[in-house]
């Protein structure tokens, strides 16, 4: 569907969606409005068609990295007695859902702390202070051939937390290279599941929605 934009129109989006929030996408169209709004629905698409490869990513990782607690500390791990030695804001963290869990009547259990606990806790998991971790516990996740360093794993997800973060609060993403990003998603997934990656990418729509470009 073409969508046609008349001033009356444009102004009426841009009331709606307030100047502020707008002027990055006009920016990038040298104050073209028209192609702001294309750039701006563009950005929606991207966002939309990267979730559910960065929703994959999140479950594949905290499904490997809480295996490997679970078999390692028994499967209330996540009380911490006896459990990995974790630092603010990790403990924080587990805390917090235990008692959110509890405030609704429903007793914590591995499987229901795991899909509870955000990206930003499996991946604080996997930075540098946990270093013994990785090498006792969490090496063992990742199914790469040769070599393979906690820090090659942490960096890109932790900057894939920023994008995710970034499409959560409807933010641009469009000035990122969002084809290294998806390379980047099928890579870590690829690591943990290389069967759940093709199936991600053979289900993914980013590429079509990259060639979209207005």
């Amino acid at each position: 569907m073409v969508f046609a934009y008349s001033p009356a129109i444009l102004a009426n989006l841009e009331s709606s969606h307030s100047p502020e929030r707008l002027a990055p996408y006009y920016a990038l169209a040298a104050n073209d409005k028209a192609l702001g709004f294309q750039l701006y629905a563009w950005n929606s698409a991207l966002s939309q068609a990267l979730y559910t490869p960065l929703q994959g990513l999140e479950v594949t990782l905290r499904n490997g990295l809480g295996d490997q607690l679970k078999a390692a500390y028994g499967p209330s791990w996540f009380d911490l007695n006896p459990g990995p030695a974790l630092h603010y804001p990790l403990p924080d963290m587990l805390l917090k859902v235990r008692t959110e869990l509890g405030r609704h009547g429903i007793i914590p259990d591995h499987g229901r702390v795991v899909a509870e606990l955000n990206w930003g806790f499996w991946t604080g998991l996997l930075a540098k202070r946990y270093e013994q971790l990785w090498r006792s516990h969490f090496r063992q996740v990742f199914q790469a051939q040769g070599p393979l360093t906690r820090a090659q794993i942490f960096q890109p997800l932790d900057d894939l937390r920023r994008l995710r973060n970034r499409i959560a609060h409807h933010e641009p993403i469009l000035n990122r290279n969002i084809t290294a990003d998806y390379a980047s998603i099928l890579a870590l997934i690829d690591y943990i599941s290389p069967d759940t990656a093709r199936w991600i990418d053979a289900h993914s729509d980013v590429a079509a929605v990259i060639a979209a470009k207005p």
